[in-house]
């Protein structure tokens, strides 16, 4: 009796090794958690840019402009002595101009009328991770008094897992799978970076493809005929049906990238402060968020929207409120100017106009006083 009450109360081999296994994955998988909570791997974020020192053609309707680049990677601006002050500006694509020539561009409006340089080094398709990484580049070369954030009201989508993001993750060995699954945000970092560098070779393979074409000016009359399909909307909803709400729900759907743009920001903000300089926010809206026939034909396409984006306020620009008020970082929200105008984008495009870009420089002349 007495054995076998021992053989009902001992557990077999294997299933005892499972059990071992079990516990030591739990344990293993737990610290390596709080290893990358603890953010212990800091990587750097990266950033891609312009072919150094060359010219560059760029485009507005079709007609061409070069722009000279420099040793850094960003479209050289207006040069200028004797100035009484010096403003470096961080952006993505409607910072740098993009579809407008680059006399037209904000900053460059702003060293033509005001008697401060203001160094435009945003580059079309930055992220927040890039704008820091670019900023950490540049800065010592560049002095200035103050570090103008333009944020764009699809930041936080762009800081988050992205189709063609995702697309380059699911190319990787299997090796990278499995340390991402024990340090999922380490590893994102690692990645990102090494995304990025994927996209600086696409973009000078581009580039490289585009110098080579033959240059056939525009016939403007057919231009002025032709028909706006949106064409770019349409195909940024196939590719990302959440789109809008991965830009502007912050408190619920994108929740999560905007804590990892808050990581971000926060270590820019260290940075800058650090280097002796003030950061200043400037809030440039999706157009869903000004323009009433803009958000039309975002609603007719398909995308899911939020009467309050347009009417009052989205999740996004309430947390960006909060944000730089616990910070005490100035905070222009240029939507005061811009709401329910129609006639601050080019045709058919989401980026601004030479109306939208003379307006900001307006804004900004204003608030230097």
């Amino acid at each position: 009796m007495k054995k076998d009450k021992e053989q009902t109360t001992i557990l077999p081999k294997p299933i005892k090794f499972g059990l071992y296994t079990l516990l030591i994955f739990s344990v293993l998988l737990s610290f390596c958690r709080l290893i990358d909570l603890a953010g212990l791997f800091n990587f750097s974020y990266g950033h891609y840019y312009f072919p150094v020192n060359q010219k560059i053609p760029f485009f507005r309707q079709g007609e061409r402009e070069f722009a000279e680049i420099n040793e850094f990677g960003f479209r050289i601006g207006t040069l200028k002595t004797n100035i009484t002050c010096s403003y470096l500006l961080l952006g993505d694509s409607q910072t740098f101009g993009s579809g407008i020539f680059k006399k037209d561009s904000f900053p460059e409006i702003l060293n033509r009328e005001t008697n401060c340089h203001w160094v435009n080094v945003s580059i079309p398709g930055f992220t927040l991770e890039n704008e820091f990484s670019m900023y950490e580049k540049v800065s010592p070369s560049f002095p200035s008094k103050d570090v103008y954030l333009f944020v764009y009201g699809n930041d936080i989508y762009e800081t988050g897992d992205t189709p063609d993001y995702l697309h380059f993750v699911n190319h990787q060995k299997w090796y990278f799978h499995i340390v991402a699954f024990f340090f999922p945000e380490s590893s994102r970092l690692y990645l990102k970076g090494i995304y990025f560098e994927s996209i600086q070779k696409r973009m000078e393979e581009e580039l490289e493809r585009v110098s080579k074409l033959p240059y056939i000016a525009p016939d403007t009359k057919a231009k002025q005929e032709e028909v706006i399909d949106f064409l770019p909307i349409k195909t940024l909803f196939q590719i990302s049906p959440s789109y809008l709400s991965s830009s502007l729900d912050t408190k619920t759907f994108a929740k999560k990238d905007f804590e990892r743009w808050k990581q971000v920001f926060f270590r820019l903000k260290d940075k800058i402060e650090k280097d002796g300089k003030h950061l200043r926010v400037v809030y440039i809206p999706l157009e869903v968020e000004f323009d009433r026939t803009r958000y039309d034909v975002y609603e007719n396409i398909g995308f899911k929207m939020n009467p309050k984006w347009l009417e009052s306020d989205s999740e996004l620009v309430l947390d960006l409120i909060q944000l730089t008020q616990e910070n005490h970082i100035p905070l222009i929200d240029l939507r005061k100017w811009m709401r329910y105008r129609t006639d601050l984008l080019q045709n058919g495009d989401i980026h601004l106009n030479e109306v939208a870009t003379r307006l900001i420089a307006e804004i900004l002349k204003k608030d230097l006083q």
